[in-house]
Order: structure tokens, then C-alpha cells, then sequence
């Protein structure tokens, strides 16, 4: 899931916090036995439609994605990101990077691997933006609060909460390994947009970002790419 407005350095958006996984991240990406590190490109539609579109199995362990995790890590760095699935760079495994919306800036990503949700509430309207569709954004659906069962980077058994901004980045990421993207979640096109950045309103200020609707030619982008929500999608 990409932030509406980038701010920063690419991939990293928020105040300053730290976590836990920091350590863990680090140690993992200097390992002696850390594969060759490479950057993968982005997967988008339509090109990329047939990668994006399955539903990615179940990792068997933890060193049997290292690599894949590697290869997140390092795009991690390249794109202005909350978060990365694994289908994104063309892996078919049930695995993501993300950070939390309130995380600090330089705050290094969360794995998390295999994700099961364990129970959804609440729902909440806000903007949905993808990197695999680039360049639009829209108002989606998706649950306030969420539960979920995964593996981390060490492949323990952990039960997350997540919930408010933070709740979607993990649904947005959980639709990946579904074949779902957030276009399939929109109430109607009419809410899809793109960003325009303007002169600051007075002197000294920042620039603003103006909203503003798609033309045909991306509209017809987004219709071709769109499709049902399969039954294995998250619902509540």
C-alpha cells in the first residue's frame, strides 16, 4: 500500500518511534548466510495481471522464503511504501512487509509470514493506493479493527492487533496474497483519483495535493483490471 502523499525518503513515511523488530530486521540483513541482495521490480497491471491475480500458497518455512525476504527488504528501499507482498515482485508465497502508519520514518519493516485473520470489526471509509496500480487512488471499505495469526522473521507463531490506518495496510497487503487489489473494493469508479501537486496557498507554506479525477484513458485501465471479488476474499 502506497501513502497518498510521500513524504521523506522512499518507502518510509510518519513520526519518529521505534520498535522491537528493528534488531531482528538488521541481524537479518547482515547474517552470514544472507543471500545475494536484489532489487525487484514492481509488478503493475496490466502487465503483470496474471502474477497478481493468484492466490499465493503457504510459505514451509522461514528459510524457505529468505531470499524472497531479502528481495522485499531491498525494494523496501526503492519505493515510497507503508507496505510489500511478496506477489508485488512476482513471488507466489504468502508472505509481506509492512510498517505501521504511526511508526517512525526511519523505522524498518515488519515481516510477516503466512497471515491468517483470526476475527475483523468495525468498518471504516478511507483512501486506498497501490503501487502495483500506480499513480491512482481511491476510497475503499475495509475493516476498523483486525486480528490476525502469522509467522515472523525467526518463524515464530504470533498473534497481531491492528487497528484504525495501520488495520488497512494489513488488510491491503492480506488482499495481495489473494489476487485481490483495492480496485475490486471500490464502490464506484467515480471515487477513483489521481494526486496534483500546486503552488503552497500563501508564501513560506508547503505545496498542496489536489485531487484530481482520471482521465478516460486510466478510468479504461482500471475497468480492465478490475475484477469480482473471489470467494476466498476477506469479508466481514
Amino acid at each position: 500500500m502506497v501513502a497518498e502523499r510521500p513524504t521523506g525518503q522512499a518507502g518510509r513515511f510518519g513520526p519518529r518511534a521505534r520498535g522491537p523488530h528493528r534488531v531482528v530486521i538488521e541481524c537479518w540483513r547482515t547474517c552470514d548466510t544472507e543471500v545475494a541482495q536484489l532489487v525487484r521490480p514492481i509488478c503493475i497491471i496490466p502487465r503483470d495481471q496474471v502474477l497478481l491475480r493468484a492466490r499465493s500458497v503457504r510459505a514451509r518455512s522461514v528459510a524457505d522464503v529468505a531470499g524472497v525476504i531479502t528481495d522485499l527488504l531491498d525494494t523496501w528501499d526503492t519505493v515510497a511504501a507503508y507496505g510489500i507482498a511478496a506477489p508485488q515482485i512476482g513471488v507466489n508465497k504468502r508472505l509481506f512487509i509492512f510498517r505501521p502508519h504511526e511508526a517512525a520514518s526511519d523505522e524498518p519493516p515488519t515481516v510477516v509470514i503466512n497471515p491468517k485473520v483470526i476475527k475483523v470489526s468495525g468498518e471504516l471509509k478511507d483512501y486506498d493506493g497501490c503501487l502495483s496500480v500506480p499513480g491512482i487512488y481511491g476510497e475503499t471499505r475495509r475493516a476498523e479493527r483486525i486480528e490476525i495469526m502469522a509467522q515472523d522473521v525467526e518463524g515464530r507463531e504470533v498473534r497481531l492487533k491492528f487497528e484504525g490506518f495501520t488495520a488497512r495496510i494489513i488488510q491491503h497487503e492480506m488482499d495481495h496474497l489473494d489476487g485481490v487489489l483495492f480496485i475490486d473494493r471500490l464502490d464506484s469508479l467515480d471515487e477513483l483519483y489521481t494526486l496534483r501537486e500546486e503552488p503552497p496557498a500563501e508564501e513560506g507554506g508547503e505545496p498542496r495535493m489536489v485531487r484530481v479525477p482520471l482521465d478516460p484513458a486510466q478510468r479504461a485501465l482500471v475497468e480492465a483490471g478490475r475484477r469480482p471479488l473471489p470467494g476466498h476474499a476477506l469479508r466481514w
